[in-house]
């Protein structure tokens, strides 16, 4: 990978940074909550992708419908990958699913735009905050499980802000 990066011109990222990151994310989907696990690969000296995983909790009542995010993203850093200000923009698959029958689901696609702050303490233990929009798209609708539109939060069209916090170690 480091060759292709320099050969394009861009900048490798310094040898003693670290090129991995994991956190926790708690976060609003304004007006719901969720919480995911994130995972950061720093490509270059101010690029990283990333991946992350959601799960959105349930709305009172309706614990039988599990609510998942699946997230793959492009973050743009100054003054460096996983530390400090970024820009990123991301693409999701969100799944709500009746528990005791998983084949019975609704399907979004979730395209979205953050921005955001990471601060690293010593080399490794960082805590961060984000804000950004997400716009919902629905690709596959069981009728059957989601008849009540905020009963299946993860899986909502539209547009929302997103509000998130992190806390993780990067390596």
């Amino acid at each position: 990978m480091l060759p292709l990066v320099l050969a394009l011109g861009g900048a490798a990222p310094r040898a003693d940074a670290p090129k991995n990151a994991i956190g926790i994310v708690p976060a609003v989907n304004a007006p719901r909550f969720g919480i995911g696990l994130a995972y950061d690969r720093a490509v270059h000296k101010n690029v990283s992708i990333g991946a992350r995983f959601e799960y959105a909790i349930p709305t009172g009542g309706y614990a039988h419908l599990q609510g998942l995010t699946e997230t793959l993203a492009v973050s743009v850093w100054v003054p460096r990958a996983l530390k400090g200000f970024f820009g990123e923009a991301s693409l999701g698959l969100a799944h709500s699913v009746l528990a005791v029958q998983p084949k019975l689901r609704r399907t979004s696609i979730i395209p979205g735009l953050g921005a955001g702050l990471r601060w690293r303490f010593g080399k490794t233990f960082f805590i961060g905050a984000s804000l950004g929009m997400r716009w919902g798209k629905l690709v596959r609708d069981d009728r059957g499980i989601c008849t009540y539109r905020s009963a299946c939060p993860a899986t909502r069209g539209g547009p929302w802000v997103r509000v998130a916090s992190e806390v993780g170690f990067a390596f």
